[in-house]
């Protein structure tokens, strides 16, 4: 995993960079800092919620339902694996505490200016949309965020120390759930149907001008019909 959170300015949008096309990228939309994950994923899904207000009429069978709203939740849960490298150990924990700073708002004089509101995104299937199998990136509300470091650990001696032992833990498990906030349209109407337009009315001119010509037809049939002495 690697971090910006140290560093001043963002040199880099880590969505369009070659080097991230395969990681899962987290960013804080308020501040641009972002975190990179680079040991897959364990989990992932979906949730779709309809709302409906139910209003029950007596008499009736069933309760009145009246479309409120739909709302698209998130779920996701991914590892870090630490390695033997003390100096990578201690990056890593520095990661994890920045990324308890991107559940919490951007503050700007001592008042919170903008929500923590999370841009992800991982290879094609963590998006908002498909993109040609690039993958657009996802904005999202958090609602949890857990970091869980095991039950199993090893002692790794510190950097410039004989006697300091690090705690380093053998695999950490983390899980991030929130609300999608979808940029793009996510419903269907007339337009991406493509529906063909309706057929106008025929005008008065245009109805007397067919009637006139079914007449001459009728008047051309009648005629032949009399060469041939009618029909018997």
């Amino acid at each position: 995993m690697m971090t910006n959170d140290c560093i001043k300015s963002i040199v880099e949008n880590p969505f369009s960079s070659p080097d991230h096309e395969n990681d899962l990228i987290i960013q804080m939309v308020a501040t641009g800092k972002y975190l990179i994950f680079r040991d897959g994923i364990d989990a992932f899904d979906r949730s779709y919620n309809i709302n409906w207000d139910s209003v029950s009429v007596y008499g009736r069978q069933d309760a009145i339902q009246t479309y409120q709203s739909t709302g698209e939740t998130i779920n996701l849960n991914f590892p870090l694996k630490p390695g033997d490298n003390p100096a990578e150990f201690n990056m890593q924990l520095d990661a994890l505490l920045a990324l308890g700073k991107f559940a919490r708002p951007f503050y700007n004089g001592g008042m919170i200016s903008e929500a923590p509101l999370l841009r992800i995104r991982y290879r094609n299937l963590i998006v908002e949309d498909y993109n040609g199998g690039k993958g657009t990136p996802m904005i999202i509300a958090p609602t949890s965020i857990s970091v869980n470091y095991g039950d199993r650990a090893r002692d790794v001696l510190a950097p410039g120390s004989v006697n300091r032992k690090l705690i380093v833990p053998k695999r950490i498990s983390i899980s991030l759930s929130g609300a999608v906030i979808n940029l793009n349209q996510k419903y269907y109407d007339e337009k991406s149907l493509k529906l063909p337009e309706p057929t106008p009315p025929l005008t008065q001119e245009q109805l007397d001008d067919a009637a006139a010509v079914a007449n001459q037809v009728t008047s051309a049939v009648n005629d032949i019909m009399g060469k041939f002495g009618g029909i018997k």
